[in-house]
C-alpha cells in the first residue's frame, strides 16, 4: 500500500515560491487562486487506483475516505473497498502540528488494532497514495514563488510557477503548471534538492463540487514516481462536502464487534 489526498491526492506534492512580476499577478496570487477553488477539508471521497510497478505489474485498490480538520489536528479515515481480501480494513491518520502524527489500523480478519507513528515510511506502507490533499494544503505564506516563462500545455496558455518552502531550503521544490483562463493546476513536477526530477503529477477531468459554485475537483490524477519506477492512476468516483463531520466519525470499529 504505497505512494494519497500527504495525494494525497495527493498527496508531499506542493512545496512551493513568490516573487511578483511588475504589472502581472505574482506567483503567490496565482497559487492562491488555484488552490482556493479546490475542496481540501471536511469532505468525503470514493477513489479507485491502478498502481503499476517498474516491472509492469498492476494492483487495483479502492477506498472510501473521510477528511476533516479539528482545530490544528487533521484526520483522515480510509476504509478499504478493493482488493476484496482487504475490504473492511480501516486506517486512520492523525496529523498533529509540529510533531509526528499517529496511524491506527484495524484489520477485520483478526479483529486487531495496530498503532504506528506517522513516519514517511509508514505512510507509504499504509495507503498514503490515496491522500490527495498534499496538492493543496500548504499555506502560501510558508512558501516562496518564482514566476517562470508562460507556456502552452494541451493547447492552453499556462502560468509556470517554481516553488519551495521558505525555511526548509534544503528540501524539494515544485514546478506548477496552472491554466491562465481557469486557474486549474494541471501539472506538478517535483525536484529534489539536487535538481533531479523525482515525480510528475497530471490533474484532469475537473468537475464542479455539489454545493459550491466556485469549487472544482480533478477527477483523474496520474502520478509518476521516478525514484521507485511506479505510476499511479487515481480516479475520483465521488466527492461531497461534509461540514457535519465530528471526531466520532473518526473512530475505528470495536474489535469486540468482530
Amino acid at each position: 500500500m504505497e505512494h494519497l489526498l500527504r495525494y494525497t491526492v495527493i498527496i508531499s506534492f506542493l512545496i512551493f515560491i513568490s516573487n511578483s512580476l511588475s504589472g502581472q499577478e505574482s506567483g503567490k496570487e496565482v497559487f492562491t487562486r488555484a488552490t482556493d477553488q479546490l475542496l481540501t477539508e471536511n469532505m468525503e471521497l470514493s477513489l479507485e487506483l491502478s498502481i503499476k510497478d517498474k516491472k509492469g505489474r498492476v494492483k487495483e485498490k479502492g477506498y472510501d475516505i473521510l477528511l476533516a480538520h479539528f482545530g490544528d489536528v487533521e484526520k483522515t479515515k480510509m476504509s478499504f473497498q478493493k482488493p476484496i481480501q482487504a475490504k473492511g480494513t480501516t486506517v486512520i491518520f492523525t496529523k498533529l502540528p509540529d510533531e509526528t502524527g499517529l496511524i491506527e489500523v484495524y484489520t477485520p480478519s483478526n479483529g486487531k488494532i495496530r498503532k504506528l507513528q506517522a513516519t514517511s515510511e509508514n505512510m507509504k506502507m499504509l495507503g498514503s497514495e490515496a491522500q490527495i490533499t498534499n496538492v493543496t494544503e500548504r499555506d502560501p505564506d510558508d512558501l516562496e514563488f518564482i514566476m517562470l516563462p508562460a507556456q502552452n500545455v494541451d493547447g492552453k496558455r499556462c502560468y509556470t510557477i517554481d516553488a519551495k518552502d521558505k525555511l526548509a531550503t534544503d528540501q524539494a521544490r515544485g514546478e506548477l503548471i496552472i491554466e491562465m483562463d481557469t486557474y486549474r493546476i494541471v501539472q506538478i513536477t517535483v525536484f529534489n534538492n539536487e535538481g533531479v526530477k523525482t515525480s510528475f503529477v497530471s490533474l484532469s477531468d475537473f468537475q464542479p463540487v455539489d454545493g459550491y459554485a466556485n469549487k472544482m475537483q480533478p477527477m483523474l490524477i496520474v502520478t509518476e514516481d521516478f525514484e521507485s519506477g511506479k505510476s499511479t492512476e487515481m480516479r475520483v468516483l465521488r466527492v461531497v462536502s461534509r461540514t457535519d463531520l465530528s471526531e466520532e466519525d473518526f473512530q475505528l470499529p470495536d474489535p469486540q464487534d468482530n
